[in-house]
Parts: C-alpha cells; structure tokens; sequence
C-alpha cells in the first residue's frame, strides 16, 4: 500500500500535457488578451475527453473562436488558419517533397561545406 502518490506523471496525464502546450502555444498568436486567451484554452481542455489529441484539441478550440470578418484585418496582418502553424502542432507529419528537403537539407549543406574545402585545398 502507497503511502505517497507516485511522483512521475502518468502516460495520461502527459498526453494531457502536452496537448494544453499545443493549445497555449496556437493561442498566443490570436490577438486577444491574455486572459481571455487563457479562458478560451482552459474551456476547451475541460470539454475535450482525457485521451484527446493535438490535432483533436486545435479543432475544438478553432470551433469555439469568434468569427471575425476578413476584412477586419489589415493587409499586412492577415488572420491567422491552420496553415500558418508548423505540421508538428497540427498533429500530422511533413510529407512530400518538403518533408525529404527538410529531412536531408543538411547533409546537403555539410556536403557543399566539405566539397567546397576540398576545392580550396586542391587549387592551392
């Protein structure tokens, strides 16, 4: 029998975790005030289930934000979609062409650096 709980968080509680830092992290990029953009992120963690996912989560806090027109934004500052957040926190992996470039672009760039020494040191 335990006479303390266990101090290492449990597979749950981490999922859980790390969902809330996707939401907070999506969040402080709407210009809203901190404290309704903490609001916003709390509502939505309590209704979405224990074992939700990332990409779950964003959904549900994409439904609970207020419309706004397109043309409230100004050119320069457009509203901000899923497009704009990297593939990691939307919850699906790169893939394609850019996923291999991202992948592989820097043995590309240490190759250019070494075929580039190599050049340098045979013309002298």
């Amino acid at each position: 029998m335990p006479i303390a709980p266990d101090p290492r968080p449990s597979d749950d509680d981490a999922r859980r975790e790390l969902t809330a830092r996707c939401l907070l992290e999506y969040a402080e990029q709407l210009p809203i005030p901190t404290e309704q953009r903490l609001a916003l992120v709390l509502e939505t963690l309590r209704e979405l289930p224990r074992d939700a996912s990332s990409a779950q989560a964003l959904e549900a806090l994409l439904a609970r934000l207020p419309a706004v027109a397109p043309s409230a934004h100004p050119p320069s500052h457009p509203p901000i979609d899923r497009s704009h957040m990297p593939a990691q926190y939307l919850g699906r992996p790169h893939s394609g062409l850019s996923a291999f470039l991202v992948h592989w672009a820097w043995l590309g760039v240490v190759g250019l650096l070494l075929a580039l020494t190599l050049l340098l040191n045979f013309s002298q």
